[in-house]
């Protein structure tokens, strides 16, 4: 019984300090706290992708034409759109017609009701596909670029202009 107190005494004696001196270290890692929340904000923040709306290059001065493409990331981004696109146009038509053959059977009227209902999407889809279709043909009408300017004056040092129109 003496040794249990006396053990309770030491443990209250010792404690408090031993775990003042956990704590103080673990507040003095200011550094690997602020690297430990930095790499949590990394692993969350968003994450850079190409825009997919550039679809012809940026000039780089006037008269650059219109048919100037930009590198090869947008056109890979192109076909994987038109892809995808595709693909969701032949998996509406093929769920539509999977379930206007299911509605076929008497008695299935609620089956009928969901084909109609993929019908709407089906041609929702393709009016879509046609709208945007009509806006890039019509971007493209409408894209020109400004033609390049061409110089009327002799080639004439700039700096020697700049000089003489400075002074008169």
């Amino acid at each position: 019984m003496v040794l249990m107190l006396l053990a309770v005494v030491w443990v209250a004696v010792l404690a408090p300090p031993l775990l003042r001196k956990g704590v103080e270290s673990r507040r003095s890692d200011s550094v690997g706290d602020f690297r430990r929340h930095l790499g949590v904000l990394q692993r969350t923040g968003p994450t850079v992708i190409a825009p997919a709306h550039t679809r012809l290059a940026r000039p780089a001065f006037y008269g650059t034409p219109t048919a100037a493409r930009t590198p090869s990331a947008p056109r890979a981004s192109r076909s994987q759109t038109l892809r995808r696109r595709r693909n969701v146009f032949i998996g509406l038509v093929g769920s539509t017609l999977l379930l206007l053959a299911v509605g076929a059977v008497p008695g299935l009227h609620l089956i009928l009701a969901v084909a109609g209902a993929s019908v709407l999407l089906l041609a929702g889809y393709v009016a879509m596909l046609i709208r945007m279709r009509n806006l890039a043909a019509e971007r493209d009408m409408k894209l020109t670029f400004l033609p390049q300017p061409v110089s009327t004056m002799p080639s004439v040092d700039t700096g020697l202009f700049l000089r003489r129109s400075a002074t008169n």
